[in-house]
């Protein structure tokens, strides 16, 4: 299991979730979800680590590249790389990324059996059969890439969909004028961590160091989001009540 992977699972019930490296950590935070950039530079990746942000995914056209980015960085670090061969993760976590980003429709099939997390953008559109399919992959997250801006609950409730039927947590793109409600709002949606623009990490932060974590009752108390079984187990699912 990946660091990232480690990570997004406290998140999810509640617990601290401090990362190695930069990030909330440097300034004493444990913020109710991961905040992350992704598809950046080398320098911006830095920058970004070094501004609060917890991890960072370096775009890179291929593998070689991927790992010349990652030399010299220190943090939690992925690389995101549109035609990603199942040969090149061995390199690839040889020099430090923990996990890879990855767009289904272009990764090669190997890199699911690979020691490197594994985060896939998924659409939120897809039919709950794909979404289901996405469970046995053991995947370390699942990247939502159209944004949150107007989080209505007709978003939280789609959000909430993915995240019950491919059981992983989600990480979910959001923009400058995220609320900490909204935030909020994401973590019970199933949300483990979110990304954002690299040059507005300022206001995020903010409103995340706003949202109140769950307290100990809550955990308890299974106030962390709940997986929705995805098998049918007979029947129409309605509950029975007993005439006694």
């Amino acid at each position: 299991m990946s660091k990232l992977s480690e990570a997004l699972q406290r998140k999810r019930r509640g617990e601290s979730a401090r990362v190695m490296g930069f990030g909330a950590q440097a300034t004493g935070k444990d913020r109710a979800l991961l905040l992350g950039v992704t598809g950046v530079s080398a320098s911006d990746a830095a920058e970004a680590l070094e501004a609060g942000a917890d991890f960072a995914a370096l775009a890179a056209d291929d593998t070689e590249k991927a790992v010349a980015a990652l030399d010299g960085l220190d943090g939690l670090l992925g690389a995101q790389i549109g035609s990603l061969e199942a040969e090149g993760i061995e390199a690839l976590e040889e020099a430090g990324a923990d996990f890879v980003i990855a767009a289904p429709e272009e990764a090669a099939a190997g890199i699911v059996e690979s020691e490197v997390g594994l985060v896939l953008a998924a659409n939120e559109a897809w039919e709950d059969a794909p979404l289901r399919a996405l469970a046995p992959l053991s995947l370390d997250a699942v990247l939502v890439r159209e944004p949150v801006e107007r989080f209505t609950v007709a978003r939280r409730i789609s959000l909430a969909r993915v995240a019950a039927l491919c059981g992983a947590p989600l990480i979910v793109t959001v923009g400058a004028g995220v609320s900490s409600a909204d935030l909020a709002a994401l973590r019970e949606s199933g949300a483990g961590g979110v990304v954002g623009p690299s040059d507005e990490l300022a206001g995020i932060i903010e409103q995340l160091d706003a949202v109140p974590l769950r307290s100990p009752k809550r955990r308890s108390e299974g106030g962390g989001f709940a997986i929705v079984p995805t098998g049918s187990g007979g029947g129409d699912g309605e509950e029975i009540e007993d005439d006694d």
